[in-house]
């Protein structure tokens, strides 16, 4: 048994709540196969910048003007936090997982089209991690 990511596991809001639900997927002796970008495409909405913050003595609060500002954006967007790939491999350890094979920086050419000017290369990382037994 084993589940497969191809460009999944950026697209977390919560990228723990997802490792554990593969975790939880998975007999022991499961596969989790992963391959992909960080692209984190919950990043870079309702960046919190230093004007945002309301600071009264010790006590920092986040301004109406902020929240105001990003009241459209789901909630995901203001929480999410972007993982390196050591954080990640961490976290996936953690889990109860062992690392089998771990490739990084493969060029990926992503929605590429030869005949154009136009390429997308992400720098990917490749992942096969096995759920520990008990």
């Amino acid at each position: 048994h084993a589940v497969a990511c191809s460009f999944f596991i950026d697209t977390a809001p919560s990228l723990p709540h997802y490792l554990i639900t593969i975790y939880h997927m998975l007999e022991e002796g499961g596969l989790f196969v992963n391959y992909g970008p960080l692209m984190y495409h919950w990043s870079g909405h309702g960046n919190l910048l230093p004007r945002d913050l309301d600071v009264d003595g010790d006590v920092v609060c986040i301004s109406k003007k902020y929240q105001s500002r990003n009241a459209y954006l789901d909630a995901r967007y203001l929480s999410n936090v972007d993982y390196t790939w050591s954080e990640i491999r961490h976290m996936i350890i953690n889990c109860g997982f062992e690392i089998l094979i771990e490739e990084m920086n493969i060029p990926t050419k992503y929605t590429s089209d030869d005949e154009s000017m136009m390429n997308v290369v992400y720098n990917c990382t490749f992942l096969v991690a096995r759920k520990r037994t008990s």
